[in-house]
């Protein structure tokens, strides 16, 4: 059966797995787009949570620690909860290792002003492909005097950095996400006060590694255009 053109879904990909689709082989990249486009049905709430309890922490004018104990005892107490299935279990164990690795990135986000992002948050258009960069915060700075925004985006992610191919190719992916969140600021959030790449983040919380969008973006903004191009292409034949 042929759906006609106005129902099929638009291409669309998360930040996330677009910066992973930049780094992939051709055969994996294909696998990312069928994943994109027939994503799973069973809601994934991994780090749901701990994302908002380090929201919370970072965007509090004091970062009161708090934010993180209580956060901490919350997640402890489901570990203790023999009612709740393995996946909670694992997902609590896993929210405590983020909060004891963002607690050690303290000294190194003292230097960024983070502030609430906005819940809902429009797509960014890519080359015909909608992208989901959901900003976890928003991140004000001061530049020749003019007040400037960005922002940033949360990446919790296991530790697959086990050889310097494997780095390599998570801190490419970072630099990715950053030139992301620039081009959706650039795209919604920059109005009259523009926007600074330094202030446009990915924050490896378990690595403890902040990834600003690099100076030079041309090269990166391109290669994504022409990954989007191709994932557009490819949609209805994957």
């Amino acid at each position: 059966m042929v759906v006609p053109i106005a129902e099929r879904a638009s291409p669309r990909i998360s930040v996330n797995d677009l910066a992973r689709y930049m780094v992939a082989s051709d055969s994996a990249r294909l696998g990312i787009i069928r994943r994109a486009k027939a994503p799973s049905t069973i809601p994934n709430t991994r780090y749901k949570d701990v994302r908002a309890t380090c929201a919370h922490y970072l965007t509090d004018p004091i970062r009161s620690a708090k934010w993180l104990t209580d956060g901490e005892e919350m997640f402890q107490q489901r570990l203790a909860d023999p009612s709740l299935g393995a996946l909670k279990h694992d997902d609590a164990q896993k929210s405590i290792e983020v909060i004891a690795a963002l607690h050690r990135m303290a000294n190194v986000l003292s230097q960024y002003d983070f502030v609430r992002a906005p819940t809902q948050q429009p797509k960014l258009l890519i080359s015909g492909v909608e992208v989901s960069v959901r900003l976890d915060m928003l991140v004000k700075g001061m530049s020749r005097g003019k007040e400037v925004t960005g922002g940033a985006v949360l990446r919790m992610t296991q530790d697959d950095a086990s050889t310097d191919e494997a780095r390599a190719r998570r801190r490419d992916m970072g630099h990715y996400v950053a030139t992301l969140v620039k081009m959706h600021i650039d795209q919604h959030f920059a109005d009259e006060h523009g926007s600074a790449a330094r202030l446009c983040m990915s924050i490896d919380v378990q690595h403890g590694e902040v990834f600003t969008t690099p100076a030079a973006t041309t090269k990166r903004i391109n290669d994504l255009e022409g990954a989007c191009m191709s994932i557009a292409a490819l949609w209805e034949r994957v």
